[in-house]
């Protein structure tokens, strides 16, 4: 498979409000329902909103202190105009199982993009990551960790990682310009920004896993993201309940 994971570098936003951390901020309070437990992760309902609209996301928590790794998907579900789809919280839910806490936001990405910005609309992914970051306590912090694994290798294991495209920044409506959600917002105060591991769907070009998730449901993009934030290991995909989807499908 041509898979691809991309470790983001701890750079500048490119937010025009990322140096200004006085201006308005576009994410409201949001607020959570714990809606049941499956097998030690507790699920919540979360309704994201703002300036730009709502959303109720599903919110996936190891029931510990401490969690391994926090994962955001920009997306609860892939259409494809060819009739193929696929439910992306199987993959979530699977990642909650192995330690990781995991918000989705409900909505469906569209495969292919007819055009560059489909797809990528930024608000809500980056409401999302606020509420990941602000409700979960990631082992060491959330921040890379040196892990040797034999006299002459290095693995570094990652805190965060990001299921799904490029976003259009949401300071700069008129034009898109393509971010990093983990590198979008107060990357100056580091309140919000954090290194994190990329799985990109829902773009053209090299690099995109959207038809690797197609064909197996995000079986093999979960066990790398498994290795990378050293989560326990995964055998397949766990079977999601009306209550662990929220009733979306």
């Amino acid at each position: 498979m041509s898979f691809r994971l991309a470790a983001t570098l701890l750079l500048t936003a490119s937010l025009a409000f990322a140096q200004d951390p006085g201006k308005e901020r576009f994410c409201d309070a949001a607020s959570a329902t714990t809606i049941d437990q499956d097998a030690g992760v507790i699920i919540q309902k979360v309704m994201l909103s703002g300036k730009w609209g709502h959303n109720e996301a599903m919110f996936y928590l190891p029931d510990k202190e401490i969690v391994d790794g926090a994962v955001l998907f920009s997306h609860s579900a892939i259409r494809s105009d060819t009739g193929a789809s696929v439910d992306l919280l199987p993959f979530a839910l699977t990642l909650a199982h192995a330690g990781a806490a995991v918000i989705v936001p409900k909505r469906s990405l569209i495969w292919p993009p007819t055009e560059s910005a489909m797809n990528r609309e930024g608000a809500v992914v980056i409401c999302a990551e606020h509420w990941l970051i602000d409700h979960t306590k990631v082992f060491n912090n959330g921040e890379p960790t040196l892990k040797t694994v034999n006299d002459k290798n290095i693995v570094v294991r990652e805190g965060y990682a990001y299921v799904g495209p490029l976003l259009c920044d949401p300071a700069i409506p008129s034009d898109c310009d393509f971010l990093d959600p983990f590198l979008a917002e107060d990357c100056a105060l580091r309140r919000y920004c954090r290194t994190s591991l990329v799985v990109a769907i829902g773009k053209i070009g090299g690099g995109d896993n959207t038809r690797n998730i197609l064909s197996d449901g995000g079986l093999w993009a979960a066990r790398a993201i498994q290795k990378e934030l050293g989560l326990s290991p995964i055998k397949e995909l766990v079977a999601v309940t009306s209550s662990s989807s929220g009733s979306y499908y």
